[in-house]
């Protein structure tokens, strides 16, 4: 049986702001993961390239295919997909260059 969405997008949030410390030196906010949902990531195996929320064409690393109605992730955001719920066996990470809300399902690339 084939199984559309076998993988989990994750965003991770920091829980703080950044600070600095008495000796000048900056300190960075803890950060935690947040299960967007199932996903289907497919590795960018051509080269292709896409217009990313900035006008330039860049390569994405990963298409990552979600259910219609998830959640949009704010460009920028740091994601990554594993294979299993807990987020422990990861496939691919990086950050959100566009995403995109179709009809039958939403998109993002990494």
């Amino acid at each position: 049986m084939v199984t559309q969405y076998p993988h989990y997008l994750f965003v991770v949030n920091p829980t703080g702001a950044a600070t600095q410390d008495e000796n000048g030196e900056w300190i960075t906010p803890a950060t935690e993961k947040v299960l967007v949902g199932a996903c289907r990531e497919e590795t960018n195996g051509r080269g292709s390239q896409i217009n990313a929320a900035d006008g330039t064409f860049v390569t994405f690393q990963s298409l990552i295919q979600l259910p219609v109605g998830t959640t949009p992730v704010a460009v920028g955001s740091k994601v990554f997909v594993t294979n299993d719920a807990a987020g422990l066996d990861v496939r691919v990470s990086g950050v959100c260059m566009k995403f995109d809300v179709g009809q039958l399902h939403c998109r993002l690339w990494v």
